[in-house]
């Protein structure tokens, strides 16, 4: 009986190893490629791993592991591989350009550069290298070289729906409203997207084209339920007619915050239209929730400001208004309301200080406040 066991015991050894044995890193690299095309990244990577633990001169092997590593955010990992096909193949362009988003997402940013720069080396009219610029120079806030390079980008694929979304936003970005109308519309005979639309609606805002600006978030909406339409469309009818639309203003911010409770921009317009409907209470509670999401947000600040000087909250409104004067140094209306929380108060000291600050900064103003000091 014993005999028999060892005799299965070898058999079972004998064909685990020859199993493994047989498994070629040729064989690993092709199961790593079927994973790959059904998007089984973790997989693949583990396939390509033992193909190049067995072979490692294959180049397109260390290439799409450092693919796979770059997906699963392993962007250190994925270095040492794509480093390593292109120590093996130099003119590898494929390498060179997912090195560059390797280093980008790491943030090393002089060497993304590099890998960039060789990667238009191998190629000059690479659409792919020219839109990775972009990227690079997006993400770094320097809005006018990227677009300088998704304009290459698209110089040389003129169907790449990101790219034209990419110079849309950035002269959005720039004020160019105008120059990014046209870009949009080129995204969105493309691909229909709804972030696309909304960069249109505010484009269009900000040129007050309003019918277009509304049917542009609308037409953002239809494609996905959103936030930023209903804000944007609760700032069209805010701030572009000539007597602003409040009712229809409040509804689209409701919305906005149903959709984005985040949103203190949408939270501020809720309390702008009370404060214009003298709801000063319901103001108060919608501008208390758009200064707990942005400390910093000096518009909202004023208008709690002015909202608890209408109701009497005195102290409250002082506080708020120096607060708002602290972050905006220059903030005129602050300095104007809280002059007249202080004529209230029958401060005279206070309000001419208000006055002497304000006076720099705008006389009209100024003398407006002067007017209701002089009579205390």
């Amino acid at each position: 009986m014993k005999s028999i066991k060892i005799i299965l015991f070898s058999f079972f050894v004998f064909s685990f190893t020859t199993t493994f044995s047989q498994t070629t890193a040729d064989e690993w690299y092709k199961k790593g490629n079927t994973l790959f095309a059904e998007k089984k990244y973790k997989e693949a990577i583990i396939a390509y791993e033992k193909c190049v633990a067995i072979d490692n001169k294959n180049t397109n092997a260390f290439y799409t592991l450092g693919w796979c590593l770059n997906d699963e955010g392993k962007y250190e990992d994925a270095v040492k591989n794509l480093t390593q096909a292109i120590r093996l193949d130099k003119s590898l362009l494929k390498a060179h350009q997912e090195l560059a988003y390797s280093y980008r997402k790491l943030k090393r940013y002089p060497e993304s550069l590099q890998a960039l720069e060789k990667a238009l080396e191998l190629k000059s009219n690479s659409a792919i290298t020219y839109q990775s610029f972009g990227d690079l120079y997006d993400e770094q806030k320097e809005s006018k070289k990227a677009i300088e390079a998704y304009k290459k980008s698209y110089e040389y694929d003129n169907n790449k729906e990101v790219v034209l979304y990419k110079l849309g936003y950035l002269n959005n970005g720039q004020e160019n409203f105008t120059e990014a109308i046209d870009w949009l519309n080129k995204a969105t005979a493309i691909k229909p997207a709804s972030t696309t639309y909304n960069e249109l609606g505010f484009a269009y805002y900000k040129l007050k084209k309003n019918d277009e600006a509304i049917a542009a978030y609308k037409k953002s909406l239809e494609l996905k339920a959103n936030g930023t339409s209903y804000k944007g469309m609760g700032d069209v009818y805010r701030r572009n007619y000539s007597s602003p639309k409040i009712p229809e203003a409040l509804e689209n911010y409701t919305k906005a915050v149903e959709l984005n409770p985040s949103s203190s921009g949408s939270f501020f317009g809720i309390g702008w239209c009370y404060n214009e409907q003298q709801k000063y209470d319901e103001a108060i509670t919608a501008l208390k929730k758009s200064i707990q999401l942005d400390p910093k947000l000096v518009v909202a600040i004023t208008e709690i400001g002015y909202a608890q000087y209408m109701k009497g909250y005195y102290a409250d409104a002082i506080a708020s208004f120096k607060n708002a004067i602290s972050l905006d140094s220059k903030n005129k209306l602050c300095r104007y309301y809280c002059g007249l929380v202080y004529v209230k108060q029958k401060d005279k000291a206070n309000a001419t200080l208000m006055y002497n600050e304000l006076k720099p900064l705008d006389k009209e103003l100024a003398e407006k406040l002067f007017l209701k000091v002089v009579v205390l």
